[in-house]
């Protein structure tokens, strides 16, 4: 981990803004709940980067899910994509299971980002964080799964960040955004948004001064191809 700040720290100035919803719910968040949540399960989720990576359990039932015309079924954390070979996961390896307040922990102002939730129709969530084996990079995934696509898409379109915004590829609708930390002793974040079905994605890639965008790329790539097929 020796390089590498916990994203929490290095977002904490970028803004995720919601617009208002249909139900007049406005929420300002900081994308640092990935980090901050990772390891008591969140997303976004809740283990900081410090955070020890117990050993899973041998008898410890994997998560099984199933996808039909966008809407998601059963555990959540199956359709978080697994982390490469060698890859030191933080917390439960298996992801973490998030409700809402595990979400809206890490925002700016928790309360206006619960309501914005509970205004598209919160329904769970699931996130992963870990260290690539090399070291390099840090990357969080966090799944949240909604009433359904239409709530999805409309928490994805009134959502966005105060930072640079980053050219993706692709034929599903995403936004990226480089939230550089403008510290010398901090790195650097590449964070995407995206939605599939009735499920939210947030990736976040941090690592030195100039983290992997094809890295962002693929990763969004092979979450919401997951996220499409169950595979």
């Amino acid at each position: 981990m020796t390089g590498l700040v916990a994203l929490a720290a290095v977002t904490a100035g970028a803004v995720i803004a919601f617009g208002s919803s249909p139900g007049g719910a406005d929420a300002a968040a900081t994308p640092s709940a990935t980090a901050s949540r990772t390891g008591a399960g969140a997303p976004s989720g809740s283990a900081s980067a410090s955070s020890p990576a117990p050993s899973a359990s041998p008898t410890a039932k994997k998560p099984a899910g199933q996808v039909a015309h966008g809407t998601h079924t059963g555990d959540l954390r199956y359709f978080l994509i697994p982390p490469p070979d060698g890859a030191d996961v933080y917390g439960d390896p298996a992801g973490s299971a998030d409700s809402a307040a595990d979400v809206a922990a890490g925002s700016a102002d928790g309360s206006q980002a619960a309501r914005a939730l509970s205004t598209y129709g919160f329904r769970n969530a699931a996130s992963r964080t870990y260290l690539t084996a090399d070291g390099g990079s840090e990357v969080s995934v966090e799944l949240v799964r909604f009433r359904g696509p239409s709530q999805a898409a409309a928490y994805y379109s009134s959502s966005g960040y105060q930072a640079t915004t980053l050219p993706l590829q692709g034929s599903y609708p995403a936004r990226g955004y480089d939230l550089a930390s403008g510290s010398a002793e901090s790195s650097d974040t590449l964070l995407a948004i995206s939605y599939q079905g009735d499920v939210h994605i947030t990736i976040s890639v941090t690592g030195g001064k100039a983290p992997s965008r094809a890295l962002l790329q693929h990763l969004l790539d092979a979450q919401y191809q997951r996220l499409r097929t169950g595979r």
